[in-house]
């Protein structure tokens, strides 16, 4: 028999199974059976236990990651709203068209529209009035290689002290398991964007590189970071200024570059130990996946 301890950690490295098959196959049929199966709880039981994890039903988080990474795209790319509808695992333009409707109050075409007329017409943008720290939109455009990382998720405002207890929880757990190395990268990835999703359901996924791939353990998983093109931006500042800094990248480089976004996240490299400089001293590498 597994201890209390043992078993805790076992359902955290099923649910992240879980969760990892959901945010890469959006666009098939994610039936009750393929995610029961693949996290290896019994139909009945499934359900219960992914809303104690998630606090919304499975299919309730389905459909808001659907719709979610929908809205983004019709933000951000320039992809019909059949081709997006196919992405996220609609048949059929009026399928997206009712539900989308229905979470956002507006048609995907009325929501690009709105959007675009929200682009602000800056090439330069104040990110905090008493650091005055600017932000240029150059990036470096570079190939990466794929990256094998460890990490544990986080639910809940990008800014609340849970993102913190997550890197902690990591870094203890490197260290713990002697993982350290000086090409050891950190990279955060915020799945979504707070202007679409509730504070407290945003995603946070807080990495670190390894060498190996490691075997899930608890909260611990591992992925690998796809590799490929990316323009690079580096930003100095608080993490505070984040929002300011994609509001940028997406409204005004985007949009004038001849770039088209690939279907990936966006990925945070954070150069220096935050809980060591000023907020203003911070240097972060913003990866945006390009094509």
């Amino acid at each position: 028999m597994k201890g209390k301890a043992e078993t805790i950690k076992d359902y955290h490295e099923r649910i992240n199974q879980v969760l990892l098959f959901i945010n890469n196959n959006l666009e098939e049929k994610l039936t009750l059976e393929t995610l029961s199966s693949i996290s290896n709880f019994s139909p009945f039981h499934f359900h219960r236990i992914m809303r104690a994890h998630l606090g919304e039903s499975i299919g309730e988080y389905i459909l808001r990651i659907r719709l979610n990474t929908a809205a983004q795209l019709l933000r951000f790319s320039n992809e019909t709203v059949q081709d997006i509808s196919f992405k996220v695992g609609y048949e059929t333009p009026s399928s997206l068209n009712k539900a989308f409707k229905k979470r956002f109050y507006l048609s995907p075409l009325e929501f690009r529209s709105k959007q675009a007329q929200l682009q602000p017409d800056i090439n330069i943008i104040k990110l905090d009035l008493q650091t005055m720290e600017k932000f240029k939109l150059n990036p470096k455009i570079a190939e990466l290689k794929d990256k094998k990382v460890i990490f544990i998720q986080s639910i809940g405002d990008y800014g609340d002290n849970k993102t913190a207890d997550t890197w902690n929880k990591l870094m203890d757990y490197v260290k713990k398991n002697k993982l350290f190395s000086w090409r050891m990268e950190l990279f955060g990835i915020s799945h979504d964007d707070p202007n679409i999703t509730e504070t407290d359901k945003c995603r946070y996924d807080a990495c670190v590189t390894v060498s190996k791939e490691i075997k899930p353990e608890g909260k611990i998983g591992f992925k690998v970071i796809e590799g490929g093109k990316y323009a690079i931006f580096r930003y100095k500042g608080p993490y505070t200024g984040f929002g300011h800094v994609y509001d940028a990248i997406f409204r005004q480089w985007l949009p004038q570059s001849s770039y088209e976004l690939r279907n990936i996240p966006a990925l945070e490299k954070y150069l220096n130990d935050p809980k060591k400089p000023r907020p203003e001293k911070l240097v972060t590498e913003i990866y945006i996946p390009i094509s």
